[in-house]
């Protein structure tokens, strides 16, 4: 069996299909029939004994010649067609529809078309380098000051203020019942009558609540409006503007611990000079084992910018089954369902579906990048650049599954995407910066 030809076909809806003529070869053909009649030969057929029927009784017994031909093209079709299409480096995103023009004959060649939808074959902008932006490789002193700084925050404290004439501040923490209502009327979930310490300027509430607090005293009642809106201008209740109601308790002072020898202890460390050491190799650790990561979605971030026009809609689609197919294969594997994750992660319906169908773009963005990188590139993939795909997953074992299933066509396609990553990752346009 072979492939004749292969030919792209675009739709009006922007559709990609790839039909693609399959030729059998006459040894082909006799093969499948001997196997069709062979399988016949093992029915009860009356007045026969099992494999002694001529082969008139076998073709009249699946309806005629006509038919039992069409049953040797249907063997041939299901045994040769999936290796062949394998083979070629093709992979129908919904079952492929078979095509037969002129019906089979035993003894001579058989022709038949396979057809259906593919990803879409996109080009890029510019296929330069692209320019990314990254940390120092090695750990930088503000980077050892912000971690240390981290760990006196673990290590914290409060002290009462016990000045009775004290005016809130920020950096105060305040102790307050605090009842806040939207525009409607309706109290914000867990904030009815909530009890509660608030660290003014610390991000805990709006900046435009902290502001209404500071200069309050202890024993005060608050009741003032205020805003909460996201930074793009939407908001998390209703249109943002929000009444308050704070009855002012007391106040504490945030005390952090010094970076001596007694926190160094606290941690394990022999003195200060030795936990900033220790930091300082902890950070190197996380740089080598992160940093390689970061460029890899930098760098893809950046050429998925150059893509040249829209995904076509229908592979958005076909991308988002899997998304959802994967994070509900995620959900069982960690002992729940979709109504209690939402429930818990206060999570609405419509806003899960932008979520999905914004991963699923960014999915099908990346794939349709790479795949233009690799083919402009001209890279090409190694039998070894397959066997390092398996590499952990059982080895040969895993392989030879693969090839049986004729799935190798997903293995050779996440090869190639991994060496268009290679290439961007190898020739960015790097820039340190702190």
């Amino acid at each position: 069996m072979e492939i004749t030809e292969i030919n792209r076909e675009h739709s009006d809806d922007g559709k990609q299909e790839l039909v693609m003529t399959i030729v059998a070869s006459p040894d082909d053909v006799d093969a499948a029939s001997k196997r069709f009649f062979a399988d016949i030969q093992k029915r009860e057929l009356k007045g026969f004994r099992k494999g002694k029927a001529p082969r008139a009784v076998l073709e009249q017994s699946v309806g005629g010649h006509a038919n039992a031909m069409g049953g040797v093209a249907e063997t041939l079709i299901n045994e040769l067609a999936p290796a062949a299409i394998d083979g070629a480096d093709v992979i129908f995103i919904s079952e492929p529809d078979f095509n037969v023009d002129d019906a089979l004959e035993e003894g001579k060649p058989f022709k038949f078309t396979v057809s259906g939808p593919v990803a879409p074959v996109m080009k890029l902008v510019d296929y330069g380098p692209v320019a990314i932006e990254m940390p120092p490789d090695e750990p930088t002193e503000a980077e050892v000051d912000r971690q240390l700084e981290a760990l006196q925050d673990y290590y914290h404290s409060f002290e009462d203020i016990d000045d009775a004439d004290h005016a809130a501040e920020m950096g105060d923490y305040v102790k307050a019942s605090i009842t806040v209502t939207d525009s409607e009327g309706k109290v914000v979930g867990g904030l009815a009558a909530q009890s509660r310490m608030i660290g003014l300027g610390t991000g805990q509430m709006p900046a435009t609540f902290d502001e209404k607090v500071v200069g309050s005293k202890a024993g005060e009642t608050l009741e003032f409006d205020f805003d909460a809106i996201n930074e793009d201008g939407t908001s998390d209740f209703g249109d943002g503007h929000l009444h308050a109601v704070v009855d002012v308790k007391s106040f504490r002072r945030l005390v952090l611990p010094p970076l001596d020898d007694e926190l160094a202890a606290k941690v394990g460390c022999m003195d200060a000079a030795d936990m900033r050491d220790q930091m300082r190799r902890n950070i190197g650790i996380q740089k080598q084992r992160e940093l390689p990561k970061i460029k890899v979605d930098r760098v893809i971030e950046q050429v998925i910018q150059r893509l040249d026009g829209d995904v076509p809609a229908y592979y958005v689609e076909f991308i988002r089954q899997d998304v959802g197919r994967e994070f509900m294969q995620n959900l069982e594997k960690d002992g729940t369902n979709l109504q209690q994750w939402m429930l818990q992660n206060q999570v609405e319906g419509d806003a899960m579906k932008e979520s999905i169908e914004a991963e699923a773009l960014h999915r099908a963005k990346i794939d349709c990048a790479l795949e233009a990188i690799f083919a402009e590139k001209g890279l090409e993939v190694a039998d070894a650049d397959i066997d390092a795909m398996f590499e952990g997953e059982g080895g040969e074992d895993s392989r030879e599954k693969w090839e049986s299933a004729n799935r190798m066509a997903d293995v050779r396609k996440m090869a190639r995407q991994t060496k268009a990553t290679e290439w961007l990752v190898d020739n960015a346009d790097v820039t340190i910066v702190e």
